[in-house]
């Protein structure tokens, strides 16, 4: 399992190969931290997630970083504070 970190303003995202991302504070984290938010790749946008729910393109590549970029400048603020719930662990905010 691969985990790609990205950071921006609002967010620190670490996406994993294995189908899921965490969003953490852009502040400083140690080791043990648990993430403010979990989400699915098939959030971040078309063709992340692959069949198998696994990443579907390069950890390194311009699309990924474009489209946690993408995601982050939208909802980054918003799954720090915790307004999105948890995420794909159970804790998903109710509509």
């Amino acid at each position: 399992m691969a985990r790609t970190p990205f950071s921006s303003p609002d967010a620190h995202i670490v996406v994993s190969t294995h189908g899921y991302f965490d969003v953490y504070p852009s502040s400083g984290r140690s080791d043990g931290d648990k993430p403010a938010y979990r989400g699915q790749l098939a959030e971040l946008g078309a063709g992340i997630r692959g069949a198998d729910d696994r990443l579907a393109v390069r950890p390194g590549s311009v699309v990924l970083a474009d489209a946690v970029t993408a995601w982050s400048a939208v909802n980054g603020a918003a799954a720090v504070r915790g307004e999105l719930g948890g995420g794909r662990d159970g804790n998903q905010a109710k509509p």
